[in-house]
């Protein structure tokens, strides 16, 4: 019997380049069943040189697709990085799957998509409407918690400032690392879940900001202290910094995302699909350490 194929689209980007590991290493797939996708090639000639095929896809060009999509049994559709496009980019990639007999399809999302504040949740909203609408007769949305990496990759001056602006209250997310969402991602791909599901991917524990920042200098050794504002008072002081107007509405429906208990669960959805717990945030930070502490000095 031939091994099915799977494809993984993003490739090239974080949380790509870890599923595919996790392909390998964890899962232990041959370099020959696995598709990959990239608007640049060139950027996965490394793939290529194991023996995994790499293909170019335009999410822009249906046409671009439907070629890349071609021949694969089960695909992981990553959603796309910007932010006001993913709509009918990941439309189009849904129409493409379907139309060259995809069987399985795993996608990507967010917490809480259909109900979020956050600015960009529609776009999520959107295309796992698309999903339930197409003709693919399997799919699992995976609606990943945030990344504990939001921390050094966009939140680099809570740790350099010590100082921690939020309007969250008490509100708890219970998010995980990229590596263990990558690790679920690649295990949708491989088992290829019957049917039509929606699983809920969260990390062991939820905690709020001043939870979070505790942690933090506990294991950093920063002195990071939560300011508890407003919704309006944030928005003040986000556009005094001056920042752009997208950024200014994304960290603050953020804050309120995390407000009304939108990111807050259990990882029992996550160990059902993987077998195992995903690590901790003190795990994470314990593992990190020296590096969030060179960027808390400016280093």
């Amino acid at each position: 019997m031939t091994a099915a194929k799977l494809l993984v689209t993003g490739a090239s980007g974080k949380l790509g380049q870890q599923v595919v590991k996790a392909l390998l290493n964890d899962f232990a797939i041959d370099p020959s069943q696995l598709i990959v996708t990239t608007r640049n090639a060139s950027s996965l000639a490394h793939l290529a040189e194991q023996g995994i095929e790499v293909r170019e896809a335009d999410f822009a060009k249906p046409a671009s697709l439907e070629q890349a999509f071609q021949g694969a049994d089960s695909l992981l559709l990553i959603s796309i990085d910007t932010i006001g496009q993913r709509s009918q980019a990941h439309a189009n990639a849904v129409a493409a799957a379907a139309k060259v007999g995809v069987k399985h399809l795993s996608y990507t999302s967010m917490p809480s998509a259909t109900t979020s504040p956050v600015v960009f949740a529609y776009e999520h909203e959107a295309s796992e409407q698309a999903i339930a609408d197409s003709n693919i007769a399997n799919w699992t949305i995976l609606r990943n918690n945030w990344y504990f990496e939001n921390l050094p990759e966009f939140n680099a001056a809570t740790l350099q400032t010590g100082t921690w602006l939020s309007a969250a209250a008490d509100g708890r997310t219970s998010q995980l690392s990229r590596d263990d969402l990558a690790l679920a991602a690649a295990a949708s791909l491989v088992k290829s879940l019957p049917g039509k599901q929606i699983l809920t991917l969260n990390g062991p524990e939820a905690l709020s900001a001043d939870e979070m920042a505790a942690k933090i200098n506990q294991v950093v050794g920063t002195d990071i202290h939560v300011m508890p504002l407003s919704d309006e008072a944030l928005k003040q002081q986000l556009d005094s910094f001056g920042l752009p107007e997208g950024v200014v509405a994304m960290v603050t429906t953020m804050d309120q995302h995390a407000r009304g208990g939108f990111g807050d669960g259990s990882s029992e959805d996550y160990v059902n699909l993987t077998g195992r717990q995903p690590r901790a945030f003190t795990q994470w930070l314990e593992q990190r350490k020296d590096a969030l502490a060179s960027i808390a000095k400016g280093a």
